[in-house]
């Protein structure tokens, strides 16, 4: 594919480039990526299943039937929460984390009853509620209102929060979008960890102390800061004091993550086991990124496995089976309200998956999923910046190219299959790494701003091939022809369309002889002022001038339908010609060359005829032919222009005369023929007598009376002598007398030669 192009053609391509670029910073663009192009992606790849040992304790309807409790889950007795608790720390879950809010005091023995079980259990976190108000400021007289968001962490029990091993918020939009992103460090209070960050790092236990170490081996300098015991159990309460620190210290040295990274991939599977590498993968993953992460949504609602409340805080845990209850060892465990219709619930949010199911998704869910992620190390993650920019341009330029390069229908079925593989890479990064390709802009931007660009390019080209068209062919061909073909350059290898035409066809006697005798140059100049006396008649009562083969011109007047006025301006052009080519006789001298005219009219095929790499634009049918042979008529009957009655029309009935009815050789139809006269020979009452003379001789002939046609010719012939029809028939007369035609002649003369 050749790409030699001007310069306007590249500056496209990277104009299309440059517009994705600036599209993707226009907020409507980039909020549509989300809302659009990552719920595509997320609808293409379908549900999965989380390899994380995560669960949901779910506080739902069911439950609260099957325990007769209320539906509000505030209202719910701690001591059941507690008992909750005692199952959970038998089954041996790893972290326990409750996205219910204890910051109000309740019945005594119920909140000790928790702290106690909460105590033993050891490794229960608990989820901060957060204070939203508006505050309107005070303002001078003529000055506008003005309002500040204030966001404050409300303090849990502290009897609860003391006997939990951490405490954190997890705040989450509430407002009408897609929810797509969590918090790891929440900035409304100084960078906190959330509540998944935390339960990560109870989660992970001694694998902690591990981490420390690695970060010793990467950085022993920066790493001693971190106050942490060498050996044995690390304090829970001390891992998790330590969250903001190793949040510091890899915020201040940006090579931190690759280097703890490079170190661990050299760990041997002796040294730490798989689940603990993956761990500290996380761990460093983690404090790598920034503030807010992506969610890798699993599914719709439900996806996470979910154990209804009841089924575990039921007598014996009789309403949970073995293999169950097995799957919380080990686990991480989040507690909370799932259901998102209960009355008066405000913990559910929309997301990718919920157009489908016709759920939200509730807040437990969300931080079970964020732990989830962080557990596998899997987000979704956006292209870098630059890595976006180089992707917008370079896809811009790939569309463009297809765009302006190829025919629009050709263009269109390309950028369809490009943006068909593109959006199947793009759903197989994001399954396979959560990898996010931008769909909206490259797909719904520049793919239909290439479609367009190409679409104004091509017409733009047309339109100069069409100029350059009508320059070249127009010293060819006629201008209505050149309009048609430059409007559609298939016409050039196509058949044509049938329509009514009369044909004109010119022959030079002398042309032979002038050929011999005159150089190639002079030749050329001379018949140039010839074909000009021809054609300026013709193409002045509309003619096309079709085809002149040395000393033959052939002329055409065409409409979809037989018209009286072609015939007319037909008839008016061939008396012009002749009158034209008299004159430049006159002036020619032993130049001259007298020139014959034939005429005749009918439907046809006009197009572009021919085969391979070469075709001529020229009328088809027996009308050409049979005007040719009309043309040829002329050398047998002495005349100059001769035209059929179909090419006459109503100029039959004024200047001409019938000269008889032919059959051309290699035809089986007579054709009725007349000589086209002049206005002089009609005001001469000799030559108007010669006429009349042949004419009674010509019917006299037709009915078979040698002897009474014989005497009309002659005297057609004694008035003037040069009567070429008259001395025709007159021959014939001499012949039929002695040698009569069979019965069934009709009067026509069969020629046998052309």
């Amino acid at each position: 594919m050749a790409f030699r192009q001007p310069v306007a053609f590249y500056c496209i391509c990277l104009g299309v480039g440059f517009v994705g670029v600036l599209a993707s910073m226009v907020p409507v663009f980039s909020d549509a990526e989300e809302s659009l192009g990552l719920d595509l992606l997320y609808q293409l790849r379908g549900t999965e299943q989380s390899r994380a040992n995560v669960a949901i304790v779910a506080i739902d309807k069911e439950s609260a039937g099957a325990l007769d409790l209320p539906l509000r889950a505030s209202k719910w007795p701690r001591q059941l929460h507690a008992r909750l608790l005692e199952r959970l720390t038998v089954w041996q879950a790893a972290v326990i984390a409750f996205d219910l809010f204890f910051y109000e005091p309740k019945e005594e023995a119920g909140d000790r009853i928790l702290a106690s079980a909460m105590e033993r259990a050891g490794n229960v976190v608990l989820t901060q509620a957060i204070d939203r108000q508006t505050l309107s400021l005070p303002v001078s007289a003529g000055g506008r209102a003005a309002h500040v968001n204030i966001e404050r962490m409300l303090s849990t029990l502290p009897i609860l929060a003391d006997a939990a091993v951490g405490q954190a918020p997890f705040p989450l939009p509430k407002v009408p979008v897609k929810l797509n992103q969590f918090w790891c460090f929440w900035p409304g209070s100084g960078n906190v960890p959330t509540t998944p960050v935390v339960a990560l790092h109870v989660y992970a236990g001694e694998v902690f102390i591990d981490f420390i170490h690695l970060l010793r081996e990467v950085d022993a300098v920066a790493a001693e800061t971190l106050l942490v015991p060498e050996t044995g159990a690390a304090d829970v309460r001390r891992m998790i004091g330590l969250i903001q620190p190793l949040r510091n210290l890899f915020a201040n040295d940006a090579t931190l993550a690759s280097r703890a990274l490079e170190r661990l991939a050299r760990y041997s599977p002796q040294t730490l086991s798989a689940d603990a590498m993956q761990l500290m993968r996380a761990m460093i993953r983690l404090y790598a990124t920034e503030s807010s992460r992506y969610l890798n949504f699993y599914g719709p609602p439900g996806t996470v496995r979910t154990i209804p409340y009841h089924c575990l805080v039921s007598p014996a845990g009789s309403g949970c089976d073995d293999d169950e209850a097995a799957l919380l060892n080990g686990a991480a465990v989040f507690v909370g309200q799932t259901a998102s219709n209960w009355i008066e619930t405000h913990d559910s949010f929309y997301t990718a998956f919920s157009g489908k199911s016709g759920k939200d998704i509730s807040g437990v869910e969300i931080a079970a999923t964020a732990l989830a992620n962080l557990l596998e190390d899997k987000a979704v993650y956006p292209l870098a910046p630059f890595v976006n920019v180089l992707l917008l341009v370079g896809w811009g330029v790939l569309v463009a190219l297809t765009g302006l390069h190829f025919t629009t229908a050709v263009s269109a079925a390309g950028l369809l299959l490009i943006n068909g593989i593109y959006l199947c890479l793009a759903c197989f990064q994001f399954r396979a790494g959560g990898i996010w390709y931008p769909l909206v802009v490259p797909m719904l931007v520049q793919t239909p701003t290439a479609l367009i660009a190409g679409l104004i390019w091509k017409y733009r080209k047309v339109n100069i091939d069409r100029a350059n068209i009508r320059e070249a062919f127009g010293h060819y061909l006629p201008d209505e022809v050149v309009d048609r073909l430059s409007a559609n350059l298939k016409e050039l290898s196509l058949g044509g369309k049938v329509f009514y035409g009369v044909c004109l066809f010119t022959d030079a006697q002398n042309y032979t002889a002038l050929s011999e005798r005159l150089d190639p140059g002079r030749l050329t100049e001379l018949m140039n002022r010839y074909y000009e006396v021809i054609f300026k008649p013709i193409k002045a009562h509309g003619g096309l001038v079709l085809q002149v083969v040395g000393d033959s011109v052939m002329a055409l007047w065409s409409a979809p339908e037989p018209r009286p006025e072609l015939s007319r301006a037909a008839c008016r052009a061939a008396r012009e010609v002749s009158a034209a080519v008299d004159d430049f006789n006159r002036q020619a001298g032993d130049k001259a060359m007298p020139t014959r005219i034939g005429m005749h009219a009918g439907e046809m095929l006009l197009g572009n005829i021919g085969a391979m790499d070469h075709y001529e634009y020229r009328p088809v049918g027996d009308i050409v032919n049979t005007a040719s042979r009309v043309e040829g008529l002329n050398k047998f009957l002495g005349t100059h222009l001769l035209a059929t009655r179909e090419a006459m029309g109503a100029e039959t009935d004024r200047m001409s005369r019938l000269v008889g009815w032919f059959v051309f050789k290699g035809k089986s139809r007579p054709v009725q023929v007349y000589e086209l006269l002049d206005a002089d020979s009609f005001s001469l009452e000799q030559q108007a007598l010669t006429y009349r003379h042949f004419e009674a001789g010509l019917d006299a002939f037709g009915q078979r009376r040698w002897d009474a046609a014989l005497k009309r010719f002659d005297l057609a012939l004694q008035i003037d002598a040069s009567d070429g029809p008259s001395r025709y028939y007159r021959r014939y007369c001499q012949v039929y007398r002695e040698q009569p035609p069979d019965e069934a002649w009709d009067g026509a003369m069969h020629l046998e030669q052309k």
